[in-house]
């Protein structure tokens, strides 16, 4: 199965994810740019202007480090913590030197971050790969400060058949946050995933309660 074949089918087996993002580490930069990958850019955004005074933000499924690297261009001056199952990508997010610390985890267990502990969550292109969407944002709100963000994309194909939009009502009748803004479809992968068709993505924006 090719490489864009693979990332449009988005396997939810954490081993399968690991070593397909292990083997791809080294070229994943330059392939995201060909294809125009604008996520981080926006989530970057997203952060710096919606909750300026962060001191810290959580970048789950950092890969090698594209979202760390845009908030620090971006001018956030705050800690950047960085998780994902990719050990090749960790390292390459380490050299890229955005992150105050890096660690290796399995995005569909409990995350190893204590309760109310960073100003805001953010996870751009991981989704796919975490089937389970309320129980995954539920533990994103979990370790975001009262007061804090949560800023997700979701692949737009998958919004719909993961009943994405009645989770974060859910949640926002629950008091777990209240929505800021979702957008979409909005442009993700102008390119597809090198040479399949155009991808899309929603942007979720919630403040924590």
């Amino acid at each position: 199965m090719s490489l864009g074949d693979w990332l449009h089918e988005g396997t939810s087996d954490p081993r399968e994810v690991a070593d397909r993002y292990d083997a791809w580490a080294q070229s994943y930069d330059a392939d995201l740019a060909s294809w125009s990958y604008r996520a981080p850019a926006v989530v970057a955004e997203t952060v710096v202007t919606r909750r300026p005074g962060a001191d810290s933000a959580l970048d789950v499924g950092c890969g090698t480090g594209l979202v760390g690297r845009a908030l620090r261009a971006r001018g956030f001056s705050g800690q950047i913590l960085g998780l994902d199952i990719s050990q090749a990508s960790l390292q390459i997010a380490e050299q890229g030197g955005a992150y105050d610390s890096l660690e290796r985890a399995d995005l569909q267990q409990p995350l190893a971050v204590e309760d109310e502990s960073v100003d805001a969550v953010v996870c751009a292109g991981v989704m796919t790969y975490l089937p389970d969407v309320e129980e995954v944002w539920r533990e994103f709100a979990r370790v975001v400060r009262p007061g804090g963000l949560v800023v997700v994309t979701q692949r737009d194909d998958l919004w719909d058949t993961r009943r994405c939009r009645a989770v974060v009502d859910r949640l926002q009748t629950q008091g777990v946050w209240t929505t800021l803004d979702i957008s979409g479809p909005a442009p993700y992968l102008p390119e597809g995933y090198g040479g399949t068709p155009e991808v899309g993505c929603y942007y979720l924006t919630a403040l924590i309660s």
